[in-house]
């Protein structure tokens, strides 16, 4: 018996070409989606809580929609589309009940899982079959599936990276990429029943003709047998009715394609407030209110709250606070309404509506102005100027400008600024005096300007101390969602910062976390080899008995002045009528740790290594763990409900 030989189909290049394009294209809008999805859950996570396990989540999508079977593509397009017409939705509320938990570890996880887990894994099945759609089911030249899933995984991972460069894309809210790139996929799957297959045509069998002998045989009924003839087949005719309800079915899908965006919007609603908000939003089950609430390209979203009295004619704990908040960190805030107390109503603040504005409600603000205390050299006279690096609520900038300090803002997000400004009675700078900008390069800048190089510090004589570039005071507070930015503290920012610093002038540091641990140790060591005297102090309302051990806000003060850094006793002017500046400025020695601790817990053969440097710093890495500890802390200071309504 002959076995008939089996002729493999030839592979279609250019569906090849064609189909690895678009396997970039959905890797390219999976990460994306990644990208924004990360984005949408930092107003209820932070970063850090976020980022611990997505990786991992992404390797674990890949591995999953690598290995699951194939699946075609039209419907798996379609369900993607689905999956992200839903996305704003899915990852507000599942983060919001997980956040509920309490866990800034396993709650994003869960998140993770449940909301970004389906998506990658659908496309990066759409990715393998795409792979598979131009070669026959048993042709040998085909791409392994074992293949997809480095592939897809180190690309998703990696192109993170690529979109905080795109402004484009920046500058869009995460739900309108979710629900475009939905509608793209949806597009897609309408326009499918008029895109050719690109499967290649079916193996076919080739069989040899059969031997004919000269003479016809007959049957056992006398007929003759002749040579089968090869028989040209024409479409059937029930081909045509599945072809007509075919094209009815493609009909039946543009018809459906305006209804997908409406549906979701109409039924689900939006989970967020509007951005900007045009008016005054107030909880409809807590006491509170939204003043403000926009979108920001650095903090995600900067949102003004206010709590209201939660017991009529009973004052509680955090009734009548207003509060200025970047992602899930608290910037600041202060007492308004009934708790707006001070010593003298007269120097109370106003907001730009004319409503009276307290105390802050952190101390640590004012700490900060403690530099105005510290004592200069004999005839040097008080402080004239100061330089606010990071601006928050503006609390200390605007004491500084009631004491008729001429006051500098370098702040990086405008937003921030324009709600310190806005309800928090920040006054308006004068000429010259903002720079929305990042802080590093402004410093640069300056420090280039005065001395013509960036990486040494050049000696600044007595004679320059009436140079308008030169600031008395510079306060530096960076610390926000429980992260640091580690180029603005390095060895090289510190010796470029030194350079616009009065000789007897004092720097001002704020950060939040544990002083004895690395991000501590490289924090007071690195500003060590910067200043030759630095002193710290704690933010409590009470003493602590292990302040090296707690997460705490932490204020140094450090100067390139040889002599000692000294307080001088402060006058009832210092305080500005404040309740809060007489007790803190008072209780300034109680809340001092001697920094030599931490400087020797750091064995002398590791001092390099906790060095901060551009070229070698773990700052972001080593806080990262700390953010998982000030998340738990923010959700105590204010309840769920003030988290989740931005």
């Amino acid at each position: 018996m002959n076995t008939a030989p089996r002729v493999a189909p030839k592979t279609n290049l250019a569906a090849v070409a064609v189909t690895r394009v678009v396997a970039i294209v959905v890797l390219l809008g999976l990460s994306l989606v990644t990208f924004k999805y990360k984005h949408a859950l930092e107003p209820l996570y932070g970063t850090a809580p976020v980022d611990l396990h997505l990786s991992k989540v992404i390797w674990a999508a890949s591995i999953l929609g690598s290995l699951a079977p194939s699946v075609p593509i039209s419907r798996a397009t379609l369900g993607l589309g689905l999956l992200l017409y839903a996305l704003p939705y899915s990852s507000y509320w599942v983060a919001v009940y997980t956040g509920r938990l309490g866990d800034p570890i396993w709650g994003p996880v869960a998140t993770h899982l449940v909301v970004l887990l389906p998506i990658l894994s659908l496309g990066v099945a759409i990715v393998k079959a795409l792979q598979e759609a131009p070669y026959a089911k048993d042709d040998a030249s085909a791409p392994q599936s074992s293949m997809t899933l480095p592939v897809c995984a180190t690309a998703i991972n990696a192109l993170l990276g690529l979109w905080p460069a795109v402004s484009l894309v920046t500058a869009q809210p995460e739900n309108t990429i979710f629900l475009g790139l939905g509608t793209l996929c949806t597009s897609l799957w309408v326009a499918e029943p008029f895109v050719p297959d690109m499967k290649p045509a079916p193996l076919t069998v080739t069989v040899p003709e059969p031997i004919v002998s000269s003479t016809p045989s007959k049957s056992k009924k006398g007929k003759k047998n002749t040579p089968e003839k090869a028989t040209t087949s024409s479409p059937s005719q029930s081909d045509r009715p599945q072809s007509q309800a075919k094209m009815s079915g493609s009909y039946l899908r543009l018809g459906l394609l305006p209804l997908f965006p409406l549906m979701t919007t109409a039924i689900l609603g939006t989970p967020t407030l509007p951005k900007p908000l045009l008016e005054t939003y107030t909880h409809p089950s807590e006491p509170l209110r939204i003043l403000s609430s926009v979108r920001s390209d650095y903090s995600g979203v900067v949102v003004v709250g206010e709590t209201l009295q939660k017991v009529p004619g009973q004052l509680g704990a955090l009734d009548h606070l207003r509060y200025l908040r970047a992602g899930h960190s608290l910037l600041g805030g202060v007492w308004v309404g009934p708790k707006a107390r001070y010593e003298d109503p007269a120097f109370l603040t106003t907001d730009e509506a004319g409503d009276a504005l307290g105390d802050s409600i952190y101390t640590t603000f004012v700490f900060q102005e403690a530099a105005r205390l510290v004592v200069k050299k004999p005839g040097h006279g008080t402080p004239k100027n100061a330089l606010m690096i990071g601006l928050g609520a503006g609390i200390a900038a605007t004491s500084f400008d009631r004491h008729g300090l001429d006051v500098t803002i370098v702040e990086i997000d405008q937003t921030v600024y324009d709600a310190a400004h806005r309800f928090f009675g920040l006054p308006t700078p004068g000429p010259g005096r903002l720079f929305i900008e990042d802080a590093r390069l402004w410093v640069n800048n300056r420090s280039t300007t005065l001395t013509g190089s960036t990486t040494t510090t050049a000696p600044v004589a007595d004679a320059d101390l009436a140079s308008p570039e030169l600031y008395d005071i510079i306060v530096h507070d960076l610390f926000s969602g429980g992260g640091l930015p580690g180029h603005l503290f390095s060895a090289e920012f510190w010796a470029d910062l030194k350079n616009i610093l009065r000789p007897d002038g004092v720097v001002v540091v704020n950060f939040a976390g544990i002083l004895m641990s690395d991000s501590g140790k490289a924090i007071v060591n690195t500003l060590h080899a910067a200043f030759p005297q630095c002193r710290g102090f704690y933010d409590s309302i009470e003493q602590s008995q292990n302040v090296t051990t707690e997460f705490l806000n932490w204020v140094l003060f450090c100067t390139p002045s040889p002599g000692k850094l000294e307080f001088r006793k402060p006058v009832d002017a210092d305080f500005l009528g404040s309740y809060l500046r007489r007790h803190v400025f008072n209780e300034l020695p109680a809340r001092e740790t001697d920094l030599a601790l931490v400087l020797d817990s750091i064995p002398e053969d590791k001092r390099e290594q906790y060095l901060l440097k551009d070229s070698a710093n773990p700052l972001v890495q080593w806080q990262a763990q700390e953010a998982l500890g000030h998340w738990k802390i923010m959700r105590e200071v204010l309840p769920h409900a003030y988290w989740e309504t931005y």
